[in-house]
């Protein structure tokens, strides 16, 4: 790759054509390589051989990003996805190249990330490297580990490895400090046991030339996964890779200039990807002929301090779910259990928290978080174990929270915390909306979610609050009922619904079609059913109320005593 000043982590995904006599194109991102396999690559139009190792592997393709092409424009992550982009590897920093070696973040690291997540587009990072030491290296991999660990990160965290360049010649602090082969992959291998630690797999970034002459590719290969830059249609590479990135000149709609693009060779299915660390494959690509593309060059220009970044890896357990203060749970002579019966009590302009009393506890904690890709934080701690309640009065009427509890115990030498209990909330009351259109649910927040169902015009759902991303991105989250179970769905932030107070059928119930004749109701109501409940009627002195009622074939207006009705 010719060397950007700060190498990007990117993976393109690939839409593959199988090549025998002649070649033929494929569906993208599903087709698995065969032997001889070759395959045209939509972002430049150029057609790449694999290597025959990677027979029968899935072909992703991906991009790596850094400030660079965020100062060319705003990236359109929903373009950038639907252009066919599979992943994405960001960088989240690098490490200054005077003496000092400072430590930077790239300024559009969490841009990047949460743009890309919420497309629905798998994130791994980078980190662009200066280390001179081992210990510099692990300073490294825990600071990119610290600024990734909030997000849901499913691919590697990669260390990259190259000599930046003024433009003419090499500069830097590992150009100027002549490290030998076998220090600069010592340090490497440093940088990736950190991160495996860290519970994130490690990947290594460097050029076809510096693989050989720089660090010891073939070693590195043995160990980790290995992400070969090496710009040419064909790469006679014979260590083992699993990513290549095979260009610094692609084309991606929603990017505005070029971009670095890549091939992702795996067995297994994207969906399927986790930051766990995986054997490296068995065979090893073999040359097809002696080399004829020369090494890479340098990046011509430095980088520059930039912000945190996330890294590629995702942990074994994911970040948005723990509080960013982690418990230190330590063995005690008695079992201190969570707080049971975790609940919440909504309103406009508070939300109170309430739980059973904790065994063997002096006390609690309690964490919230407040955007669906936040961090928690630590909002309060209780001394006194008999009190039960909180109220969080710091709220956005309608915004959707998330909260974690735990009891804590103190000695004169130790603390301990039991497991967490957890809950969503937000600052609104439970109500009905009706649809007003057809409306597609989503399963999860996001515009790129599997579709839930379809609904119809006059649908009832129960209105549970907004739940918002950081970037403000917003979806409406709702319950929908089907023959008494309710799902946890949700719709986007435009659609069209008319609210009413609501309520649940306490048993099956007969709704008639008015009160004049209460011997033929029209339809009965499953127990548990979700209604709207339009207005209050008396029929001599029994109350009822006018309802909607759906279910997933129709909808249906009438009269239910209000007595079946909570």
């Amino acid at each position: 790759m010719k060397k950007k000043l700060l190498s990007k982590l990117l993976v393109c995904t690939l839409a593959l054509q199988t090549a025998f006599a002649s070649t033929v194109s494929m569906p993208a991102n599903t087709k698995k390589a065969s032997a001889a396999l070759t395959g045209k690559s939509p972002f430049t139009n150029s057609t790449y051989t694999h290597n025959d190792t990677f027979s029968g592997y899935n072909i992703y393709h991906g991009i790596d990003v850094s400030k660079y092409n965020n100062n060319n424009g705003t990236i359109d992550w929903n373009k950038v996805k639907k252009a066919g982009v599979d992943f994405v590897i960001v960088r989240v920093g690098y490490r200054g190249y005077g003496k000092s070696g400072t430590l930077c973040t790239d300024p559009f690291y969490k841009t990047n990330i949460e743009g890309a997540l919420a497309a629905g587009i798998k994130v791994g990072v980078y980190y662009f490297t200066e280390a001179l030491t081992t210990s510099e290296a692990k300073e490294e991999a825990k600071f990119c580990i610290d600024k990734i660990k909030d997000y849901d990160i499913t691919l590697p965290v990669a260390i990259d490895y190259e000599y930046p360049t003024d433009g003419s010649k090499p500069v830097g602090r590992m150009y100027n400090a002549k490290l030998s082969k076998s220090a600069a992959t010592a340090n490497v291998k440093a940088f990736c046991a950190a991160v495996k630690d860290a519970g994130y797999t490690p990947l290594v970034y460097a050029n076809k030339s510096d693989f050989s002459s720089l660090i010891d590719g073939a070693s590195i290969g043995k160990s980790y996964k290995v992400w070969l830059a090496n710009y040419t249609t064909k790469t006679t590479y014979a260590n083992k890779y699993e990513y290549w990135q095979y260009t610094s000149s692609g084309k991606v709609n929603g990017i505005t200039g070029k971009v670095d693009c890549n091939f992702w060779y795996t067995k297994s299915k994207l969906d399927d990807t986790s930051s766990t660390p995986a054997p490296a494959a068995t065979n090893t690509p073999k040359p097809t002929a002696s080399p004829t593309v020369k090494p890479t060059a340098k990046p011509t220009a430095k980088p520059t301090v930039k912000p945190t970044v996330k890294p590629t890896a995702k942990p074994t357990a994911k970040a948005t779910a723990k509080p960013t203060v982690k418990p230190t749970a330590k063995p005690s002579g008695t079992k201190m259990t969570a707080p049971k019966n975790f609940r919440a009590v909504s309103g406009t302009k508070a939300i109170t928290l309430k739980w059973t009393k904790s065994s063997n506890a002096a006390g609690y904690q309690i964490f919230r978080k407040n955007f669906y890709d936040g961090s928690y934080k630590n909002v309060k701690i209780i001394s006194n174990v008999n009190t039960t309640t909180y109220k969080d009065t710091k709220v956005t009427n309608g915004h959707e929270y998330y909260y974690k509890i735990r009891s804590i115990n103190k000695t004169a030498s130790d603390t301990t915390y039991s497991n967490y209990a957890s809950l969503t909330a937000s600052a609104s009351k439970s109500r009905a909306g009706i649809t007003q259109a057809k409306h597609k649910l989503l399963k999860k927040p996001s515009a790129q979610s599997d579709a839930f169902r379809t609904l119809p015009k006059n649908s009832i759902v129960e209105y549970l609050g907004k739940t918002v991303y950081k970037n403000n991105t917003t979806f409406i989250h709702v319950n929908y009922y089907i023959k008494g179970k309710k799902n946890s769905v949700y719709l986007p932030a435009d659609a069209k619904l008319k609210y009413y107070k609501g309520g649940t059928a306490k048993q099956a119930a007969k709704l008639f079609n008015n009160l004049s004749s209460l011997t033929k109701p029209k339809v009965k109501i499953p127990k548990g059913s979700y209604l709207a409940v339009l207005k209050t009627q008396k029929a001599g002195k029994v109350k009822f109320y006018k309802v909607r009622y759906s279910d997933t074939k129709k909808s249906y207006v009438g009269y239910v005593n209000a007595k079946y009705v909570k």
